[in-house]
């Protein structure tokens, strides 16, 4: 009905105006008042692409709302030799580029191999040491190469990560028998978890090297990884 009577008036159907687009390709913020803008989109008749407006002022909104902009850090006009910008290189002096040439090298061609290794390192030293101290016996002496091996394998790949880590008030650490909880835990906060003291970890099970790791290190600590998804997994480890 609502079609019909748009035919019988005659009304022409106004064609949507496209946003110019610079050349850039980034579209600019239309900084028109709102009440502009929704005084000339005010017609008798509701056309659906009138909702367009107004999804495109909240998508604005939230790109580019005050509270953002004050976390978001500003570029720099040139390098200062602690942060790097997204602007490419620019020729500021003869004395400056060779710093920088030199930073570039010591970063990627000293640094980046020597963090590999060492992550290589700790990564292997790990799953070796975890898969022969499970081959003993379940006793006091088990438990302490157990500690051992996850305490200095853990140090090593917090050295590849360039870590410095200060534990704050150890007198609220758990002791043995009690329970840590820190819910969505990666990887790397396990690590610096580790370099505290031995935990037996309740956790998803991964694939892949991560899972690799975890198979080893469970035949020397009690860790307890299982599938979230799988109810039976579940209720196999309330009971454990």
């Amino acid at each position: 009905q609502w079609a019909t009577l748009r035919i019988e008036k005659g009304v022409k159907k106004p064609q949507p105006q496209m946003l110019k687009t610079p050349a850039n390709g980034i579209i600019e913020r239309d900084e028109t008042p709102m009440e502009k803008e929704i005084a000339r989109l005010h017609r008798v008749h509701f056309e659906f692409s009138d909702i367009f407006y107004f999804c495109r002022k909240g998508f604005e909104a939230i790109v580019e709302d005050e509270v953002t902009q004050r976390f978001s850090s500003e570029e720099l006009v040139s390098w200062n030799l602690l942060t790097r910008t997204n602007v490419n290189f620019h020729y500021i002096s003869l004395r400056l580029t060779v710093v920088w040439v030199i930073g570039v090298l010591v970063r990627y061609c000293l640094l980046l191999p020597l963090r590999f290794t060492l992550a290589a390192i700790g990564i292997t030293s790990m799953i070796v040491g975890t898969t022969v101290v499970g081959q003993l016996p379940n006793s006091s002496v088990k438990n302490y190469l157990s500690e051992v091996v996850h305490l200095t394998c853990s140090r090593i790949l917090v050295r590849a990560l360039s870590g410095t880590i200060h534990y704050h008030n150890k007198e609220n650490r758990p002791q043995k028998g009690g329970i840590c909880v820190a819910n969505h835990t990666s990887p790397i906060d396990a690590i610096i978890l580790t370099n505290d003291g031995c935990y037996a970890m309740v956790g998803q099970v991964h694939g892949g090297l991560m899972g690799v790791i975890q198979r080893a290190t469970v035949k020397a600590c009690p860790h307890v990884w299982f599938e979230r998804s799988e109810m039976r997994d579940r209720h196999l480890v309330t009971k454990r």
